[in-house]
């Protein structure tokens, strides 16, 4: 497996199941069509939880966990029923 790291800063944030995941990006893994990234997965309290790629291919990108978790937050909430 060939990784090229993030050098800068990005946090990812996706939905599985009902719940928002986020972590930093390390790196990307290239032995894809399209490279995936490589996250290091934390939980509120910014303890790590696990080291892997997304598995829901709709993700955001930022700067800060919090920008990408109200991101993911905003896009994924239900329209209310009238």
């Amino acid at each position: 497996m060939t990784i090229i790291p993030q050098t800068q800063t990005l946090w990812l944030a996706t939905a599985a199941d009902e719940d928002i995941q986020a972590g930093r990006v390390i790196g990307w893994e290239t032995e894809h069509a399209q490279p995936l990234p490589l996250v290091a997965w934390t939980d509120e309290t910014g303890m790590l939880s696990r080291v892997g790629t997304p598995v829901n291919a709709v993700v955001w990108l930022g700067e800060t966990r919090g920008e990408v978790i109200e991101s993911a937050q905003r896009e994924t909430r239900q329209p209310a029923l009238r």
